[in-house]
């Protein structure tokens, strides 16, 4: 085994790169495993260090990725030759088979980042509670005179620019969640064709049934793949029945929430989305949970 030290996972701690810290726990006599080694695995399926076989790495890897999308710790058992097996029946045996080896995950991730585009009255509930949940939040506006540290002052960085550009600057991964929650739809749409075909995890845009209609279509005109619009959450929140612009952040904000965590409350987009023949934006998490 070839592992990585405490200086490097360090350092990869420091620059905010996500990875999976893979540590052995448990080593057969069989395994040439040693307890205690690690190795860091990357979203995108590399890694630095090596345990066992090629094949055992290769299911490492797989395994690691699962974690990562799932942003929860946990420990999984393989054989030498990297078949997955089930849990010890009793955690306390210490008995391990020879030809097997455990392995703890542990998903190392950045926080979450909020991006608020468009800076009006639902932005600044959004924005508290979206740091009160310990996301990072980015609000975007064009307009100066919203886009202040007086009206969001929890927020983690204020873009006063224009919203194509502003999205255009900002560095959008498989942590990220959109809000759409601008002033037009001309806005929203610009936004969404820049945004569609990213790795955001959750891309949400307000806006009535009419108004969500007009931009879908627009976009499909456009060229942009039915795929991508179905993955988009609009209207946007949870069906909470809220009206006032603090219900309406909540309902988002549980989204958000729902999406990241794989929950099955169900969402206002599914109706409109039905109604269009998109696919249910929800269907992705729900076949995951």
């Amino acid at each position: 085994m070839t592992g990585i030290g405490v200086g490097r996972i360090l350092s990869l701690l420091d620059a905010r790169t996500p990875f999976c810290l893979v540590t052995v726990v448990a080593s057969g006599s069989d395994s040439a495993l040693h307890v205690g080694g690690k190795i860091a695995v990357f979203p995108d399926g590399t890694s630095e260090g090596r345990v066992g076989s090629d094949r055992l790495t290769r299911a490492i890897l797989d395994v690691s990725q699962r974690f990562l999308g799932a942003e929860e710790p946990g420990q999984v058992r393989f054989t030498v030759d990297g078949a997955e097996l089930g849990n010890r029946r009793r955690m306390r045996d210490r008995e391990v088979a020879p030809d097997t080896v455990e392995l703890l995950f542990e998903p190392c991730l950045p926080p979450p980042r909020l991006v608020i585009v468009g800076a009006g009255h639902i932005a600044v509930p959004l924005c508290a509670l979206g740091a009160v949940l310990d996301y990072e939040v980015t609000v975007i506006d064009d307009r100066a005179r919203f886009a202040t540290r007086e009206r969001f002052p929890a927020a983690h960085a204020l873009l006063v620019d224009d919203f194509s550009r502003a999205i255009e600057s900002l560095e959008i991964t498989p942590w990220t969640y959109l809000v759409l929650v601008t002033r037009g739809h001309e806005h929203d749409e610009a936004t969404l064709q820049r945004v569609a075909g990213s790795s955001a995890r959750y891309i949400g845009m307000i806006g009535s049934k009419r108004r969500v209609l007009v931009v879908f279509d627009r976009l499909k005109r456009a060229g942009v793949d039915e795929t991508l619009l179905s993955k988009v959450y609009a209207p946007i929140g949870l069906d909470l029945g809220g009206r006032a612009p603090t219900e309406i952040a909540l309902a988002i904000m549980a989204e958000i929430v729902n999406v990241r965590r794989r929950g099955g409350a169900k969402s206002l987009a599914r109706f409109i989305h039905s109604e269009v023949g998109l696919a249910d934006p929800g269907a992705d998490v729900a076949d995951e949970a």
